[in-house]
């Protein structure tokens, strides 16, 4: 008997002591399938290029050597980059230094996300 009380223990201990998703569906890697530009209605295609973002518990990085912080909160993604990507505008990024998306929809396979420039349609990778 105290034998299995240790061994739940030691494992509910284990368990306890990993890194939670925090970020739901949206960690993970994402593919930029499309860029679609408010001012001038310009929409590219990018499904046949490698353009990604990746995002794991605070951290997200982008095609391009991109690195940043980002916040989800509520229905707004906020973006800061800290080593801005080579091309910011090919990985959706308009104001990398400080953005601002509305999700406006977020699973486990599809993203959509809206700033004042563009909208960005991901799949999951």
């Amino acid at each position: 008997m105290k034998k299995t009380i240790y061994i739940l223990l030691a494992v509910a201990l284990f368990a306890s002591c990993q890194k939670a998703d925090k970020n739901g569906d949206l960690d993970g890697f994402w593919k930029l399938l499309q860029i679609e530009e408010h001012g001038s209605g310009t929409i590219t295609d990018t499904k046949e290029d490698d353009r990604f973002w990746s995002v794991q518990l605070d951290l997200m990085t982008t095609t391009g050597n991109g690195k940043g912080r980002f916040q989800h909160v509520g229905d707004s993604l906020f973006v800061q980059m800290i080593h801005v990507p080579s091309n910011p505008r090919e990985v959706g990024l308009y104001n990398p230094k400080d953005e601002r998306f509305e999700v406006i929809h977020l699973s486990a396979k599809k993203m959509i996300l809206r700033s004042e420039y563009v909208e960005l349609n991901f799949r999951k990778f």
